[in-house]
């Protein structure tokens, strides 16, 4: 089995747009590093499970069947990486709903970690936002913030603060748990 690595998507795979949301195909945009970085971790035998929190479904800027039309084209966008995407959990509530499975709640990880039979003191919780980082905690994950959509987040918490999504990948290849 390889490696997992849990993703944030927007913000962390994807340029989060001004309005946060991303939902048209054309609002689809990759950081500059992501087919690198995600290439690296193929290289590196580990696999990727997309974690995100959608709250425009909830705000009704978009549906279900919008949200899997812009997932797989960012999972088009990213197979020249050659890295293996097992799956995306999705959380389609707003922060107002007080749902169970909305970053910073661990219940999209957990889930996955059932799934995929996955030991997540053995994996990362790779994202953007300081609710990514208490995802990982709340989830027991090892944890590392980016700073690719907002330079000023800050999170005490996380393992590691990387500038960029290769600088995270290259730290985790090499303090594999």
């Amino acid at each position: 089995m390889n490696k997992i690595i849990f993703l944030d998507r927007d913000g962390t795979v994807i340029v989060d747009p001004e309005d946060e949301r991303v939902d048209s195909e054309d609002k689809i945009k990759l950081f500059p590093d992501t087919i690198e970085a995600l290439k690296y971790l193929a290289d590196n035998d580990f696999a990727v499970i997309l974690i995100t929190n959608q709250a425009g479904i909830a705000e009704g800027r978009m549906n279900t069947q919008d949200f899997e039309r812009i997932n797989n084209k960012v999972l088009e966008m990213l197979a020249p990486s050659g890295v293996k995407i097992l799956k995306t959990f999705m959380c389609p509530h707003s922060p107002e709903d007080k749902c169970e499975c909305r970053k910073p709640k661990p219940t999209m990880l957990f889930e996955a970690a059932k799934e995929f039979n996955i030991d997540l003191a053995h994996t990362y919780m790779v994202g953007d936002r300081a609710s990514d980082i208490m995802a990982g905690i709340n989830a027991g994950t090892k944890t590392i913030l980016v700073k690719t959509a907002n330079i000023n987040v800050e999170s005490k918490e996380a393992n590691f603060t990387a500038s960029t999504l290769i600088d995270a990948v290259k730290y985790i290849s090499t303090n594999v748990l």
